[in-house]
């Protein structure tokens, strides 16, 4: 669309709506500091990575950070509200097609190195680079072996909907419906 991109956006392989629906997990821990609709984005949710992360990523790239954030955009639904602390795995929300519905469902992921709006969208490649961290050298940095609390873990949960209509049970996983949630755990925890 003549812009440039601010993060990445990840579908699953098979591609289309095939994730719709799927859960949404925090990358790292934090505070929630906006948790809403956004024109282009639809559901959005943006959160403050705790201080510690930020200092561990800084030293990891090399380089100062003002502030760091994590935007997850284009979601279904949130299940988090502003204020709120959540841990790395935990459930934010569900992947959705963002605004009215224009896109393919999948998740857009970008790391905000300072405090910007929510819906901020900047306009030149220039603007990208010095407001927002490159995903791959985010990935990159990341050493999960000695930070058990960076690994997920918790219950997730996805629009009962979905499930048996448009997607399947993830494998590995068991399912439990509780009201209109869908409890999603591993196969190796007890049920």
């Amino acid at each position: 669309m003549g812009v440039p991109h601010t993060g990445e956006d990840w579908n699953l392989r098979t591609g289309g709506d095939s994730d719709l629906g799927y859960p949404v997990q925090a990358v790292f821990p934090g505070t929630v500091v906006a948790a809403g609709w956004y024109r282009v984005w639809g559901n959005l949710v943006v959160v403050r990575v705790d201080p510690w992360v930020q200092e561990l990523l800084q030293k990891a790239l090399g380089e100062p950070l003002e502030d760091l954030y994590v935007r997850y955009g284009h979601l279904h639904h949130t299940v988090v509200t502003q204020g709120q602390q959540v841990d790395a795995g935990e459930c934010i929300g569900s992947i959705g097609k963002g605004d009215g519905g224009r896109y393919m469902a999948h998740l857009h992921i970008d790391f905000p190195r300072m405090r910007i709006p929510p819906d901020a969208y900047p306009r030149t490649e220039a603007r990208v680079r010095a407001q927002y961290l490159d995903p791959a050298r985010v990935w990159g940095a990341l050493s999960f072996a000695d930070r058990p609390n960076l690994l997920p873990s918790g219950r997730l949960y996805a629009p009962v909907r979905y499930i048996g209509k448009d997607l399947e049970a993830p494998r590995g996983a068991w399912v439990r419906r509780v009201e209109e949630r869908l409890w999603v755990r591993p196969v190796s925890e007890e049920a």
